[in-house]
Formats: structure tokens, sequence, C-alpha cells
């Protein structure tokens, strides 16, 4: 009996250690809401933590026709990357804030952020040429 038990507290102990090591897949710097639309979006620690790094995929598509970052409340856009002809996804994931890309232009945005503020809810939106879309809302941490 006393066998049984030792295995079973050497068990539950086994998993409570491997639950309490460090998560490997969380941003310290970035709070993801959750992602909306047939796009996968995703964002990441930039180097600065102001420009935040944008991730996506449709399937194993890492193409866009547009990248556009707004303010959630009031809306306004942010900052916008599309591509020189609209009907082709020539914008490759990933892609850092402020940072253009070859046969790619920056439209002029509403209010223009090149740094990103902490605490500030913003949504990033990826439009494909076929205009199948995705996006996520998030905040970078102070």
């Amino acid at each position: 009996m006393r066998v049984v038990r030792f295995i079973g507290l050497f068990v539950v102990g086994s998993f409570l250690l491997i639950g309490c090591g460090e998560d490997k897949n969380v941003d310290t710097c970035i709070q993801e809401g959750a992602a909306t639309g047939l796009i996968s979006v995703h964002i990441s620690c930039g180097d600065p933590v102001s420009r935040p790094i944008y991730t996506w995929s449709e399937g194993s598509d890492t193409t866009a026709a547009n990248v556009r970052v707004a303010r959630v409340d009031p809306s306004e856009s942010v900052w916008e990357l599309q591509s020189n002809n609209p009907g082709l996804d020539v914008i490759q994931s990933p892609v850092t804030h402020g940072i253009s890309q070859a046969n790619t232009f920056e439209p002029a945005a509403g209010s223009p952020e090149p740094d990103l503020q902490t605490d500030v809810l913003y949504r990033v939106t990826v439009t494909r040429a076929d205009n199948s879309t995705g996006y996520r809302e998030f905040l970078i941490k102070p």
C-alpha cells in the first residue's frame, strides 16, 4: 500500500514540476487578443518593443496585399503597408512595424505612429488580394 502511495505521489509531483516550468511561448512584452478571420495573425516583441513584429499565415501561404495597424478606440489608422499592385500578394510575413518591404508603399495614416505606445489597444489587420482577412488586437505591456 505504501509503495502505491509513493508511486502516486511521485507521478503527481512530477506533473506539478513540469507545470511550473517557464512557458517558452509567452511573449513578455505583448498581450494578444483572440485571432479573427481566415488568416491567422500573431504579434511578437520587436526591438525596440515599440515596433512589434507581425506574422501571419493562411495555411502555408504567408503573403498579403495589405497590413494595417489601427488604434481600436478611437479607431484610426497609425501605420499601413500596401502592395504596389493591389492584385498581388507581395508582402512577406514577418513584417516589423514601421519598416516597408520591396514592391510596397506606406499610404498616409490618419495619425501615424512609427513607434507604438504602451497600454494602447491596437488592431493589426492582414488582407490578401482575394480579400480574405484576419486580425488580432494587442497591446504593448509597460
